[in-house]
């Protein structure tokens, strides 16, 4: 059985394969990117910020809230990593 991080980096990637070009704050990426229900905020920022220090995520500073994005110069790698890596049911 997969960790409840994994799932949810998955589900946060497999979002952004479908919809590259979204860019949302923390609670919109809680609330619209991550499979439901999302089990733990906690856990889901986590493996956010894991995406990010990995390089697959883009965090840019604005004057209210962070806004994250697909970082496309990993959209291929994304995908493979999407494609091979479907959470068991």
């Amino acid at each position: 059985m997969e960790s409840q991080d994994a799932v949810i980096r998955y589900s946060i990637l497999d979002y952004l394969v479908r919809h590259p070009g979204a860019k949302d704050t923390r609670e919109g990426v809680i609330n619209w990117w991550i499979a439901k229900p999302c089990p733990d905020e906690r856990v889901a920022i986590d493996a956010l910020e894991t995406l990010v220090a990995r390089g697959w995520i883009l965090k840019r500073a604005t004057s209210s809230r962070p806004i994250y994005s697909l970082n496309q110069a990993h959209l291929n790698e994304i995908r493979e990593f999407v494609s091979q890596n479907k959470p068991a049911k």
